[in-house]
Formats: C-alpha cells, structure tokens, sequence
C-alpha cells in the first residue's frame, strides 16, 4: 500500500506495473467507492477518487474499463445495500444512532429530494456526498420497489463516475496542462486524504456536541 501510494505520488507509474501494484490499486478504488456508497458513517472521498482514477485512465496508467465498469458497478452495488439498511433498519435504535452521524440537515435534504423528484433524486443525489447514501436509505425505508431502486442506482452511478472521470481524463490529455499534470495528481491524491480526515473531524465535532448537549440537558 505505502508503495503504491509513494509511486502515484512521485509519478512514477512504471514502478506501478513493476511492483505489481496496479491491481491493488484498482481493488482499493472498488473497495472504498462500495463502502463509500453503503454505509453514511464511512466519511470516505468517493467523488476525489474517482477523478483521480479517470486522470490515471487519461495518463495511461488505469484503462477505461475501471471507471466505466468497474467503479460504477461497484457504486451501484453499495447503494443496494444501503437501500437494505433502510428497509431493515426502519424504526429501530440503530437508526437513531446512525443519524447521529448524519450532517445536520443532510437528512432533510435527502428526504426533500426524495418527496420532490422520487426515482430521479437518485441521479441527482449521487453527486452529493453522505446524501448519495441517505436517499437509497430513505428508499428502503419507504419499501420502494426494488427492480426500479436497482435500475437507477446503477445508472446514476454510471453516469456520475462517466461524468467526474471524463472532466480529469480530459484535463490530463490537454497539451497546455501536460508540464501540470503532476500537480493534478497530487492535489487529487491530497484531496482525497484530506476529505477523508476532514470527514472524521466533523463527524467526531458533531458527536461531542449532542453528547455535550445532553449532559447539559440533564
């Protein structure tokens, strides 16, 4: 792992192929994009990530089938288990923990979009982080049809990995970017790291404060 983060960071991708690290890439890509479209506790940078796999996919380094299959298929499959969580989890405690972590009015939000747009806030909630995951949630607690749920979670996540990689593959094959393609691969890299640290900071916030606004209550 540290290898492999060295050599995207030193850009040097031949040592990628020659460590063997190419797969363990692309199966940490699938890995944290599933999670990141399951579980709303899991602060984890699923939208950096993919535009970091597209500008690889523009250097040549990853080829197109990982943001035009295997990320989407991944996406998809992560918001069908958040859907289950809600249909399970409906009006149970854990539930209750689980918004606990939730962004305050990030809920809301998603149950707005929901009542207003019904299977299209699908395609527009991907491309919102922690509500990509409460709308199929609040879906499987209304006990919307399945087949319909599967459909359009699979195609938003086509589409939203499709758009986000299209715009950094394009980004790293124009000729004026090329002597700046290093620094776009590391601003996606930090990026990503530091939304996943920022993610952990504000869910760790947000619990100290109802935790403190309990004790204060009692």
């Amino acid at each position: 792992m540290q290898e492999m983060l060295l050599a995207i960071w030193q850009q040097d991708y031949a040592l990628l192929s020659q460590t063997g690290t190419i797969g363990l890439l692309i199966a940490c890509l699938v890995v944290i994009l599933f999670l990141e479209s399951s579980f709303v506790f899991l602060p984890l940078p699923g939208d950096s990530l993919v535009l970091l796999a597209g500008g690889l996919v523009g250097l040549g380094v990853l080829g197109p089938e990982v943001t035009l299959l295997y990320l989407p298929l991944a996406a998809g499959l992560g918001s069908l288990v958040a859907y289950w969580q809600g249909r399970a989890l409906a009006e149970t405690r854990f539930m209750y923990h689980i918004e606990r972590l939730i962004p305050e009015r990030q809920l809301e939000r998603a149950g707005a979009m929901l009542a207003q747009h019904g299977f299209l806030a699908m395609f527009s909630s991907r491309f919102v982080p922690f509500v990509r995951v409460l709308t199929p949630m609040l879906m499987g607690i209304s006990r919307l049809h399945l087949p319909r749920v599967a459909v359009v979670s699979f195609a938003s996540a086509f589409l939203w990995s499709l758009a986000l990689s299209l715009v950094s593959k394009g980004m790293m094959q124009v000729p004026l970017l090329a002597e700046y393609h290093h620094l776009l691969a590391k601003g996606l890299l930090l990026t990503s790291l530091s939304l996943f640290v920022l993610a952990v900071i504000a869910i760790g916030l947000r619990l100290y404060r109802r935790r403190r606004r309990m004790v204060c209550d009692d």
